[in-house]
């Protein structure tokens, strides 16, 4: 398991008047060209072409060994100088926090609350109650103490990876806000949500839907189970390194409907398929400005939303 290194890139109030910029390839006589604090020169951002020369994103292995992504080849490879220098002083101070898990007690111990959260209330009320129950189970949907939907990102080895509380009203809107209490700082990194399914042998055949939310998930389960539903958590809550477990599954990705969720979801979808997933993008725009989408009163709007004008129960 591979921990990321968080970059802090500073700019260095200190120019290098003597490089060659890696972007536009000119004399840095004018010092257009800004390298980072604790970083080899030639990263930075040129204020002359206006592109950044980022380093490559550093990962830990349990044994505090350093890799980098290598795009080509699909896989972590060591790091070495000559393929990305290391910070100076990070690389003095850097500390590798392990990958911590939850434990499984959290979960039955919040299935079984009464009254259940609103979101569960809600699907009751509108959808079949054995197929909710179903859905209740699959993704292990339980209540905390003050009445959120408690989301658990468990993998597919079945390792409880993160919890995000989300609130809802009786008619199942979202509200503005929700809790994460287990943070990455302290090792507790997030993966799909839903990704536990992808290892049951029952669903290896079958196409998997990315959406944004889980409650959009778990109703696309409830109306369409012969799909895997799982959910990226937001416009930029699909990683490279989350997507990596969706190598040999056919992937469609339906983001919400604004002009940036698609622009994000369209450059993703491109990176994963270098990366070997076999992955579509359903825009369900149909490539309308954020202003006609507001017009039509549909902006921001996702797939839940069709499923309740629709009534496709």
């Amino acid at each position: 398991m591979f921990t990321k290194v968080a970059q802090n890139l500073k700019f260095n109030p200190k120019r290098n008047y003597k490089l060659v910029t890696p972007c536009c390839r000119k004399t840095n006589t004018d010092g257009k060209f800004v390298n980072y604090i604790d970083y080899e020169d030639y990263y930075g951002y040129c204020h002359s072409c206006g592109v950044a020369t980022l380093p490559p994103t550093i990962y830990l292995n349990e044994f505090g060994e350093e890799f980098i992504w290598n795009k080509l080849e699909n896989k972590y490879i060591k790091n070495t100088i000559s393929q990305v220098a290391i910070p100076v002083a990070a690389s003095c101070n850097k500390i590798a926090i392990p990958q911590q898990f939850i434990p499984e007690e959290e979960i039955w111990s919040n299935y079984y609350t009464e009254p259940e959260n609103n979101l569960l209330q809600f699907l009751r009320k509108n959808y079949d109650n054995e197929l909710v129950e179903d859905a209740k189970e699959v993704y292990a949907i339980s209540t905390s103490d003050d009445g959120g939907t408690m989301f658990w990102n468990i993998n597919k080895d079945l390792k409880i990876q993160k919890l995000k509380i989300g609130y809802y009203d009786k008619n199942g809107r979202r509200k503005d806000h929700f809790k994460v209490p287990y943070l990455n700082k302290d090792g507790y990194i997030s993966c799909l949500f839903g990704e536990h399914i992808l290892g049951y042998n029952y669903y290896q055949d079958k196409t998997v839907i990315l959406v944004e939310s889980e409650k959009t998930a778990i109703i696309g389960y409830i109306l369409m189970s012969k799909y895997i539903w799982l959910a990226y958590g937001g416009c930029n809550g699909l990683t490279i390194e989350k997507a990596q477990i969706l190598r040999g599954f056919r992937v469609l990705i339906i983001p919400d409907m604004s002009e940036n969720a698609v622009m994000v979801a369209t450059k993703k979808v491109a990176e994963l398929r270098q990366n070997g997933i076999d992955i579509k993008l359903w825009d369900m725009t149909n490539g309308k400005t954020d202003d006609q989408l507001n017009k039509e009163e549909i902006y921001n709007n996702d797939l839940e939303d069709f499923f309740r004008v629709l009534k496709f129960q």
